[in-house]
């Protein structure tokens, strides 16, 4: 008979995901403990994305705890890590909080680690939880040469391997690393100090956890005598009141002196959780203040009479929306994400403004003048949101008087010219000028690193579309898992925000068996997403960039998308519905109402594209650089 564990009712904080007081044992396993601590840290997260193996099996038994499941937490396998590290980074931005991956020692961590490289780049919340060597083990390779499975052997075949080689390989893709003992105290702190990272990072850490560290039993009152705060030392204090209020006045002085001004929203404004507060100042803000987004971004209501266009510098939406922002004498910069694919190959250009003010999560810049908001233990002063809120409340909109209006709003035109090759294949200018008649209010737009992505600047936006990318790490293949682990997300919020994936043929064969998650577990999801397979018969951006018609920019072109759902054991008009658009005509037939079913089960549609069609601002990309 199993020991009887010792228990106390614990009543935590009233909240919508715990009103109830719940039968707490005094003591419980450490596995139990970091599944709880990670509910607390994110409250909205129900999904758990791991691979398992032999070295993560003890912990992930304990995700099956009465005390876990009551908090609605669930286990759900991928199809390999790569494709669980993208989907945590998709869950972790489309439920804008802490996800998790749990992989296994080696084989498991390091197929991840593209992923989590993406994830670091992209600016995602994901704690990788690794399971490793035993403590026992480890202790054992101090003294003899045990050469042991998933484990590489050292150089010298004389000395012990090194049982810390994976975790040295990711310093420079995560914000944080710990690795837990046989110490309880210091587990708990570090798992806190893990968690607490990843948030205010908005970037991927690791747990490493020996395969027999989970079943340490530690004292249940921490989780709520000392509930788990993702505030660092400094918010709140006089010291971080005293910088953020100095900031804000001089950007605001700034802002009623100038005669033109702009204002610029970027990715890190969203990624780090900061939409509704921008939203709240924008919609403050006068119509004189022109407005701009960027493209990664598309964070602002575009519907709006002062949203100009998407600002990337040769990029841009188009010369007048450049100009404009060009010419201001005020640029206010929030959340700026400076990387290539982001600001046309480096032709933005900021030098004619009189002011510029760049907010980015860790200093704020007033012309010359860095305010550093991360402090040199790594924690920061204020976060976004509490720096756009000041800002909004402090904002004295009387005091904008003195500026110049634009009327100008760049709206995007449907430039396809009906030409003999429209019976052969779908343009993508038509596929561009769709999706802005398509969308609408608080879409969910996963696009992949591909042709069409050049062209997501001239799709007009319906207010609070989200889009998903990975185009600044480029890793093609992302947004099939990604869109797994945002419907995940989307579903485990109760959403029925509509989901959207435009996905290439060449990225989608690095990561297709994914597609087999959403027949898996389609009885659990009640959104499913509407894929576009854009077939273009290879690389085609490659074949712009070099080898148009060499070999190696060449792929598979026999897949039957149509019938792959059913391979992985769907039920066509039950699962999934799949269709094929051949040519202009079937386009217009198939998609021109925009009623393309609801979101029930999987819609999937293969759309033939030219394979060397490209979106015309291409050529513009590609002569900037």
């Amino acid at each position: 008979m199993a020991p009887v564990r010792e228990t106390t009712t614990v009543t935590p904080p009233v909240t919508e995901d715990n009103e109830i007081p719940i039968l707490l044992p005094q003591h419980i396993t450490l596995g139990e403990y970091i599944f709880l601590r990670i509910a607390q840290a994110n409250p909205k997260l129900k999904t758990v994305f791991e691979i398992p193996g032999d070295f993560n099996l003890n912990l992930l038994e304990h995700a099956y705890s009465p005390l876990v499941t009551h908090k609605g937490i669930k286990l759900i396998n991928t199809c390999n890590e790569l494709n669980g590290a993208y989907a945590a980074d998709a869950y972790s931005k489309a439920i804008d909080g802490l996800s998790v991956f749990i992989s296994t020692y080696g084989v498991g961590e390091l197929s991840a680690i593209n992923g989590i490289a993406n994830a670091y780049t992209e600016y995602g919340a994901v704690l990788h939880i690794v399971g490793t060597t035993s403590l026992r083990q480890r202790e054992e390779a101090k003294n003899k040469i045990v050469n042991m499975h998933h484990l590489t052997p050292n150089h010298d075949p004389l000395s012990p391997p090194d049982h810390d080689v994976y975790k040295k390989m990711v310093d420079g893709v995560s914000c944080i690393q710990e690795s837990l003992d046989k110490n309880i105290s210091n587990n708990i702190t570090k798992i806190d100090k893990v968690l607490r990272t990843i948030i205010q990072e908005r970037r991927p850490g690791y747990l490493f956890i020996p395969c027999d560290v989970p079943d340490m039993i530690t004292a249940s009152n921490v989780l709520y005598e000392y509930p788990f705060s993702p505030l660092s030392q400094y918010q709140g204090t006089d010291q971080a009141h005293t910088v953020l209020n100095e900031i804000t006045d001089s950007i605001l002085s700034l802002l009623y002196q100038s005669r033109d001004p702009t204002l610029f929203a970027d990715c890190l404004v969203n990624r780090f959780g900061a939409q509704k507060e921008l939203n709240s100042l924008v919609e403050k803000l006068p119509d004189c203040v022109k407005l701009f987004s960027s493209n990664f971004g598309r964070n602002i209501d575009e519907t709006k009479s002062n949203f100009v266009g998407v600002y990337m510098g040769a990029g841009s939406s188009d010369d007048k929306v450049r100009l404009l922002f060009e010419n201001s004498d005020l640029l206010l910069l929030l959340g700026l994400y400076d990387t290539e694919m982001n600001n046309g190959g480096y032709t933005r250009d900021f030098s004619k403004a009189a002011n510029t003010v760049i907010v980015h999560p860790d200093y704020i810049q007033i012309n010359n003048a860095i305010h550093h908001i991360k402090q040199f233990t790594g924690e920061k002063l204020f976060s976004m949101n509490e720096f756009l809120q000041n800002l909004t409340e402090k904002l004295d909109t009387s005091k904008i008087t003195a500026v110049k209006q634009s009327t100008y709003q760049y709206v995007p035109q449907n430039v396809h010219v009906p030409s003999k090759t429209d019976s052969s294949y779908c343009p993508q200018s038509m596929i561009n000028s769709f999706f802005t008649t398509y969308m609408q209010p608080n879409d969910f737009f996963i696009v992949d690193t591909m042709s069409f992505s050049f062209g997501v600047t001239d799709i007009k936006f319906a207010p609070n579309v989200q889009l998903l990318s990975g185009w600044c790490y480029g890793s093609i293949g992302y947004a099939v898992p990604a869109t797994f682990g945002a419907t995940m997300a989307i579903n485990d919020l109760g959403s029925n925000r509509r989901i959207i994936l435009v996905q290439g043929d060449g990225g989608a064969q690095m990561t297709a068996q994914e597609f087999s998650s959403f027949i898996r577990y389609h009885k659990i999801l009640h959104n499913f997403p509407k894929v576009f397979l854009l077939n273009n018969d290879g690389y085609t951006i490659e074949r712009k960039l070099l080898g148009p018609t060499r070999s190696y920019n060449d792929i598979n072109g026999l897949w039957k998308w149509t019938k792959l759902l059913s391979v992985f054991g769907g039920v066509e008009g039950e699962t999934h519905d799949a269709y094929k658009i051949h040519n202009v005509k079937e386009f217009e037939e198939q998609l021109g109402s925009g009623n393309l079913g609801d979101s029930s089960r999987l819609q999937f549609y293969e759309i033939i594209a030219g394979k060397f069609d490209v979106p015309a601002r291409v050529d513009r990309m590609m002569t900037a650089k």
